[in-house]
């Protein structure tokens, strides 16, 4: 298994707490923004939810593995990593969207958990 893979492990977990605590309101919110997924049950939307964010987890930990072997560089990669979550985070909350709390913490955690561990793992 790719070692940048692994970095989306712990990212993972982190979404596992974050459904934990905030899975209720998220299923409530998407059940009310489309009348096929209100269909669904609620542990069944949240089963899909759970799902989703950790194979997200693994897959920005891929994807970031390879923009960190373009980059080449850790303190780049780390300015990039926490640059691009803040830049996200502040688009949230200027283009108004639902979750703004939410998409924050999203993109904190992808950008904080992936750019610190990538070039550590790069490194071992």
């Amino acid at each position: 298994m790719d070692k940048h893979i692994l970095a989306g492990l712990p990212l993972a977990a982190l979404f596992v707490i974050y459904l934990l605590i905030r899975g209720r309101a998220l299923v409530i919110f998407f059940k009310e923004q489309d009348e096929n997924i209100a269909r669904l049950s609620d542990r069944g939307l949240f089963a899909i939810l759970l799902a989703s964010f950790v194979g997200a987890a693994f897959l920005f930990g891929a994807i970031s593995g390879v923009v960190y072997g373009l980059v080449g560089s850790r303190g780049t990669f780390m300015a990039l990593a926490f640059g691009t979550a803040v830049a996200l985070s502040i688009l949230a909350v200027v283009s108004k969207t639902p979750l703004i709390a939410d998409k924050i913490v999203w993109n904190l955690a992808v950008g904080g958990v992936l750019g610190l561990l990538v070039p550590l793992l790069s490194a071992g």
